[in-house]
């Protein structure tokens, strides 16, 4: 179960997966393309961005490994002997839950 307690421990690797890929850059990137269009497209830029990360993941690969423990309650090495599956599955329901997307958007 993903809780506030959760939500704080993964912050700064969060933050730090952000920096380290310049989501913010791409996120206004694929904002402007995606403005005045219906939800679907909406969509997409959610599903964009989980791609782009997965593209860039040798560059955070740490940081993901330390969030996804926290959210399964696993250790960092649990995770990296755990199938890549497991863990691609795990990241995309963190990141297209929109509460937990809307509390990391607020912290940063």
């Amino acid at each position: 179960m993903f809780n506030t307690e959760k939500a704080f421990d993964m912050l700064p690797s969060v933050v730090t997966l952000y920096d380290k890929l310049d989501l913010d850059a791409y996120r206004k990137k694929i904002a402007a393309k995606t403005k005045g269009k219906d939800e679907n497209d909406k969509e997409a830029l959610g599903i964009d961005l989980f791609k782009y990360i997965l593209k860039n993941s040798t560059k955070v690969k740490e940081e993901v490994f330390e969030i996804v423990s926290i959210f399964e309650d696993k250790t960092v090495e649990e995770v990296k002997a755990q199938s890549f599956i497991k863990t691609v599955n795990t990241i995309k329901s963190i990141f297209s839950d929109k509460e937990t997307m809307s509390f990391f958007k607020q912290a940063m």
